[in-house]
């Protein structure tokens, strides 16, 4: 190896190599330096490094340096994995024939991933590697391992690629050692015209390997930093045969942060282009939501004139004080009263004497954490029940069946209201029991028999992006919906769309698959479904035995399919693990999305493994069985919930199909986020909106939703839910 000196003399790219490594025994900043590359992950201009948003982080930008425009997205789903998403508009290339999509430019779109292997110590750089556009059309493919170092106010970096990032190179590939396949010709492979949007597998890490690197300035001016990378790509192999001139292999911009969370960089490249990217972030594991100032107000603890130091220890040494009927009637009506008054409402309450306990069953559809409802519904309790009373049982209720039974010491709350206590005392003495199977069992029973009645309406959105016969085609419409509760068991549910504005009608590109079109002629339902019924369903949900909850549903389930449905599932109390069943047999709606029926009809049906992982709040999903368009096989779905409550996952399914009958895409796969409404909101909501993001819809490995899902329904009582909420007892 050449001295660094003479590195210096001879390459600019030895330069920012060495002194990536000189610096690895220099002291290092605690400040992390993660701006944002054009492409949306953690890096310089074009490159990436070994830097990571914080846990948590997500972002959105726009950035352009001609030809291309991009609109990016970044997930930081765990602490050393970074996700990204992108749109890219090629503006010198169009989409396809000018008779169908007439002058539009052609878009791209694909996932990124960058996975940390090594932490940065006080001897050595942190390491990652990386891919760019996996599942995608391969336009900016590109596989890289890259090193970066703090020094001071510096932070190096230094990288190998194969595919775009590393075309400018000449190095031969050592995993070619290991087998001919990585030394095959990888810009023929490239620009092969082969089926677009598969994995990408067969090309990972093959072809030439290029270096690229880079150093940011974390400058003096608060908010600035100074970005210089060596580009490792030369520009003349892009995808779609577009050759761009490269004046020089130094890029070069600034970074400004005028607030916490936006970044905007300006920069230089190739010599010849002016490069702008914007980005917002949110942190969704700091940011809890804003204040809830529209709940109502947090009832007062009353202490008791003579209350004991300390709850009974044991049933045998209770001295049986029963709480005599009026006494009972009182209690049943100041409860109903204040529950109400928190939105709760009351469904039994049960006096046990030799307990000396009070056990309340309720419904609530405004807080997600267990805790709150048991901390509001324990502060009334002391202030409605009988001084005799010592401990409170509360039971939540979701569709007439139980998912969390909570025993709180009624001492332990007015002890909290003279702050001789804490959640966490609270918490210890504590009991969760497995809920009950069958309805409360209870003195005063069934309180309010007659049906419940629930609506929402607000403004929707209907879109479809990035096809070629126009880039985006979308709806506004007004979405309303409403459930009738006719006991605690049987609900009714509907919803409608009514058109507000759209362009739907330019919709012209028709399915081409040659799978029963289960999911491919999404176009026809945009176009000819603009006022819809979107559902209209019955569900039936009871727990016929402990640790065992069953649901039956018919009805018109969603835009595409009605039909018949019935799942079980057995989740066993305290355990990680659930495992659920569910059978439906389906019919497929007309386009207009009224009450007709096309000929297609299917029976699908899966077994599915639940697994909540110990850490990162992590929870995956194995489901094994039939699909829409008779194919057969699996899906892998893991998911993340953040402290803020924000849900992020990703999936993929592989059939029976393959990828050639599969069509572009290879197999389904996609990412999607469920965002708790109330963290934008003053008021607590149980309500949450999810998102998915497929690089493409097919028509294999599809589901249709089937009615409530029983797994989220039960979820309440998820044991690890509850420790990790449970200071919120106080609010």
């Amino acid at each position: 190896m050449k001295p660094c000196g003479r590195a210096v003399r001879s390459h600019g790219l030895r330069l920012l190599a060495c002194a990536t490594f000189a610096a690895a025994s220099a002291p290092a900043r605690a400040e992390l330096f993660d701006t944002t590359n054009d492409l949306g992950g953690v890096g310089l201009l074009q490159m990436p490094t070994a830097r990571f948003a914080d846990d948590g982080e997500f972002g959105v930008g726009v950035s352009t340096v001609r030809p291309y425009n991009q609109v990016h997205f970044l997930a930081e789903p765990l602490p050393w994995l970074e996700a990204t998403f992108r749109y890219t508009d090629v503006t010198n290339r169009l989409y396809g024939p000018q008779s169908f999509s007439g002058s539009q430019t052609y878009k791209d779109r694909s996932f990124g991933f960058k996975m940390r292997l090594l932490e940065e110590g006080e001897l050595w750089p942190a390491i990652a590697l990386g891919v760019q556009d996996f599942g995608g059309t391969g336009v900016f493919a590109s596989e890289y391992l890259v090193a970066s170092r703090r020094y001071y106010d510096f932070d190096f970096s230094f990288g190998m690629a194969t595919g775009r990032l590393g075309a400018g190179g000449d190095i031969g590939n050592p995993l070619g050692l290991l087998s001919s396949h990585f030394k095959q010709d990888r810009v023929a492979a490239d620009n092969s015209g082969s089926t677009p949007g598969g994995a990408g597998l067969s090309r990972l890490f093959t072809g030439r390997v290029g270096a690229f690197g880079g150093v940011q300035w974390h400058t003096p001016i608060p908010g600035v930093s100074l970005l210089v990378e060596y580009d490792g790509n030369d520009y003349q192999h892009e995808g779609l045969g577009n050759k761009l001139p490269q004046d020089t292999h130094i890029n070069a911009g600034l970074d400004y942060e005028p607030w916490s969370g936006t970044h905007l960089e300006v920069g230089y490249e190739r010599g010849n282009k002016l490069s702008v990217n914007l980005e917002f972030r949110v942190n969704f594991q700091k940011f809890r939501g804003i204040p809830k100032t529209a709940d109502p107000p947090l009832p007062a603890i009353k202490v008791r004139q003579d209350a004991p130091q300390d709850a009974p220890q044991s049933a045998a040494v209770v001295t049986v004080l029963p709480v005599p009927a009026d006494a009972q009637q009182q209690t049943v009506d100041r409860l109903r009263t204040a529950l109400s008054e928190q939105t709760f409402s009351l469904v039994a309450v049960n006096f046990d004497a030799s307990k000396r306990e009070i056990q309340v069953w309720l419904r609530q559809d405004r807080y997600r954490d267990p805790s709150q409802v048991v901390g509001r519904t324990a502060r009334i309790l002391t202030a409605a029940a009988p001084d005799q009373i010592d401990r409170f049982t509360v039971v939540n209720l979701d569709d007439g069946t139980e998912t969390y039974r909570i025993t709180v010491q009624r001492r332990d709350f007015e002890r909290l209201a003279t702050g001789d206590t804490s959640p966490e005392e609270i918490r210890l003495n504590a009991d969760v029991a497995i809920p009950e199977a069958g309805d409360p069992q209870a003195s005063f029973n069934a309180l309010d028999r007659r049906p419940r009645f629930s609506y929402d309406m607000g403004p929707a959105v209907r879109q479809q992006i990035g096809g070629p016969d126009g880039f985006y085609f979308g709806q506004l419409l007004w979405h309303v919906s409403g459930e009738i509760a006719i006991n605690n068991h049987l609900s009714f549910s509907s919803a409608v769309g009514i058109n507000i504005v759209n362009n739907l009608d330019g919709l012209k590109q028709n399915s081409n698959s040659s799978l029963p079109h289960v999911r491919s002629d999404i176009t026809e339902y945009l176009r000819h479904g603009k006022n819809a019924l979107d559902q209209l369903e019955t569900d039936y949900i009871w727990s016929p035995a402990r640790e065992i909850y069953a649901r039956t549903s018919a009805g018109i389930f969603e835009d595409m399919y009605g039909g018949v449905a019935g799942e079980l599932l057995y989740r066993p109390f305290g355990k990680r693990w659930a495992l659920g069943f569910d059978i439906n047999h389906l019919w497929q709606r007309d386009y207009d999305e009224r009450f007709d029926f096309r000929h297609y009809q299917v029976t699908t049906g899966f077994a599915t493994l639940y697994y909540s992982f110990p850490m990162y709040h992590l929870v995956g999903r194995l489901a094994v069985g039939q699909y829409l368009a008779g194919d057969r096989g699996a899906t892998i779905d893991l998911a993340r919930r953040f402290d803020s409550g924000v849900l992020v996952g990703a999936f993929a399914t592989k059939t029976n199909v393959s990828a050639a009958q599969f069509g572009e895409g290879s197999f389904d796969k996609g990412i999607y986020i469920s965002i708790p409404f109330d963290i934008f909101f003053s008021q607590s909501s149980r309500t949450q909106g999810t998102f998915v993001f497929r690089p493409l819809t097919r028509d294999g490995g599809q589901r249709a939703r089937d009615g409530k899902d029983l797994y989220s329904e039960t979820d309440g009582g998820d044991l690890g839910h509850i420790d990790e909420t449970w200071p919120e007892v106080v609010h």
